[in-house]
């Protein structure tokens, strides 16, 4: 009913869709279908007619967010009260501003694992709706695993939440219960929903990886401080494939070596491709952008060493995006990095100029301080 109300606006062009059906042109509120802004009062009511047989007349009902907005949300469309807000940015802007309930003072996890799930299916091409019992496990599973100490694992409410949020949908089910108290679990067990990610949102993310990136790099900086965030990565699918060059085989003579301070290991895991590709492989030293025949080329550097004696975390604000040259210069004590995000040559102890940064990366100085520290 929507897609063929879109249809005929396409069709007729905006003012002659506008006259048509007697309606003003919207000024707050905007359904956005394959990049294109419509507006959302008129689609509303014209759409209508699959219910009643005919259009509503603008005088027949109110438009805004509590009404057309909320309606058209829930089937899944992106609605934005900014004309020129783009879909990316009205989708980061609601990760940014999840509403998520607390615990001994901390937020809960629910409603960033059911994202998260949900761009892992996404990043893989899966099916975007799936069935409640599927949903239901597999949300499950990543509560037990990585809540916080006595949650509950009730996917039921982070997926209502996120619904009412209108990142979700319930495509049969136009009033779901709010997620609170017990109502939703019985609600959920009796219809046993397909859903997922609204269409714009699935859409969205599955087709660019920056920012789908950026929406994780941001959930894991958030929520999951104190868990390893490569293997939560990797748990929910959004582990990309491997775009380091192969080590050398077994049968190449690799020269001897020495004790050192630091040994330098290149790791290429599911969070170090998502910092490299939240900076576009850029280093954030020196700003240079390798490309090679197979595309982009940087390393993920940890600030503080992983493994024995430093026991750095895989944690995004221990990592950082270099190339070849600040990477091995970096490991190696040659440079080092001040809380003010100014990066000193040790050698001739002038600065190479701030840190090159991205919202959504956020550097811990205690890596940073660690680093100073053992050189």
């Amino acid at each position: 009913m929507v897609l063929a109300a879109i249809e005929e606006y396409d069709q007729l062009g905006r003012d002659a869709f506008l006259e048509r059906y007697g309606y003003r042109e919207a000024r707050d509120y905007f359904v956005v279908h394959n990049g294109r802004r419509y507006d959302s009062k008129p689609i509303a009511g014209v759409a209508h007619r699959g219910v009643s047989g005919r259009p509503l007349r603008a005088s027949e009902f109110s438009g805004g967010a509590a009404t057309v907005g909320r309606t058209l949300g829930h089937l899944g469309f992106l609605v934005t009260d900014r004309q020129d807000a783009s879909p990316a940015e009205v989708f980061l802007e609601k990760i940014r501003n999840l509403d998520t309930a607390l615990s001994n003072g901390r937020p809960k996890r629910h409603q960033p694992l059911t994202l998260l799930w949900a761009l892992g299916r996404a990043a893989r091409r899966e099916e975007r709706l799936v069935p409640w019992d599927v949903t239901r496990a597999e949300i499950s599973a990543l509560i037990k695993e990585y809540g916080l100490d006595g949650d509950r694992p009730n996917p039921e409410y982070p997926v209502l939440k996120l619904t009412h949020f209108e990142l979700w949908t319930l495509p049969d089910h136009r009033e779901p219960p709010r997620p609170s108290g017990s109502p939703p679990l019985g609600w959920m067990s009796r219809n046993q929903p397909i859903s997922g990610l609204c269409e714009w949102v699935y859409d969205l993310v599955a087709q660019n990886e920056a920012v789908r990136a950026k929406a994780s790099a941001y959930l894991l900086s958030t929520y999951f401080q104190d868990k390893d965030q490569t293997e939560l990565l990797t748990r929910v699918g959004l582990d990309a494939a491997d775009d380091e060059p192969p080590p050398p085989s077994d049968d190449v003579r690799t020269p001897g070596r020495r004790p050192a301070t630091v040994r330098r290991i290149i790791r290429d895991n599911a969070l170090s491709r998502l910092i490299k590709t939240l900076h576009d492989h850029t280093c954030q030293i020196c700003g240079t952008r390798l490309l090679l025949p197979h595309g982009p080329y940087a390393e993920g550097a940890h600030i503080r060493p992983l493994g024995s004696p430093h026991d750095g975390h895989d944690v995004a604000g221990n990592l950082l995006c270099l190339c070849p040259n600040d990477h091995v210069l970096f490991d190696l004590g040659a440079l080092t990095i001040r809380d003010d995000l100014a990066v000193i040559d040790r050698l001739t102890g002038e600065s190479r100029g701030p840190l090159r940064t991205i919202a959504g990366h956020d550097i811990d100085p205690q890596y940073l301080a660690y680093h100073r520290k053992i050189f």
